[in-house]
């Protein structure tokens, strides 16, 4: 009986190892579409924002598509900040206490966080490893992945992707402007 015990235990413990192991996480990752096809996408981020005088740390739910975003930015315990949306009418500014403020530009509003407009159409390119057709000093990887770009006078990091595929999305990426730094680990993508 006490040979069934040992047999079982070890074989429940690699089990619970093998689950919790990143091999087991990138196995079960979808394949993904080559990343210029991609035209919306969802995701679940955390933001380190670092810029002089303060530095910050959020969640982010992006709903990304042609021209419409859905980003709700919450605080690192969940509770909710505030959700930015921008579609062809203009841009939206709803704070969880109510306050609201509109723009025809996001990447006004996006300056609530940053005190410096962020290019929220070059933010869904960097997210997904892509840069514009102005991008400088573009370094990939072997399997053409982006790793380091200058675009729009914005420095782009990508330090890791989300598994080693050449089509795999990023997972950590750094952007900078003057002096402010953004640190965006993004945890779980939809296409």
């Amino acid at each position: 009986m006490k040979s069934f015990y040992r047999i079982f235990s070890t074989a429940l413990l690699c089990v619970l190892l093998a689950a919790c192991s990143p091999q087991a996480a990138k196995q079960d990752l979808p394949a993904r579409p080559q990343r210029e096809s991609i035209q919306r996408f969802s995701l679940e981020a955390r933001i380190a924002i670092r810029q002089p005088g303060s530095s910050n740390t959020i969640r982010m739910n992006w709903e990304h598509a042609h021209n419409t975003d859905l980003i709700g930015f919450a605080g690192p315990l969940g509770n909710q900040l505030a959700e930015l949306q921008r579609d062809s009418l203009g841009a939206r500014w709803i704070s969880a206490d109510g306050e609201r403020q509109e723009a025809r530009d996001a990447d006004q509003l996006l300056a609530r966080l940053t005190d410096t407009p962020l290019p929220l159409d070059s933010l869904a390119l960097w997210a997904l490893g892509r840069v514009s057709d102005r991008a400088e000093n573009v370094q990939r990887d072997p399997d053409n992945r982006l790793l380091l770009a200058t675009d729009m006078g914005w420095t782009l990091r990508i330090s890791r992707y989300e598994n080693d595929t050449p089509n795999a999305l990023p997972a950590m990426l750094e952007i900078e402007h003057d002096t402010l730094r953004i640190r965006l680990a993004i945890e779980a993508w939809q296409l």
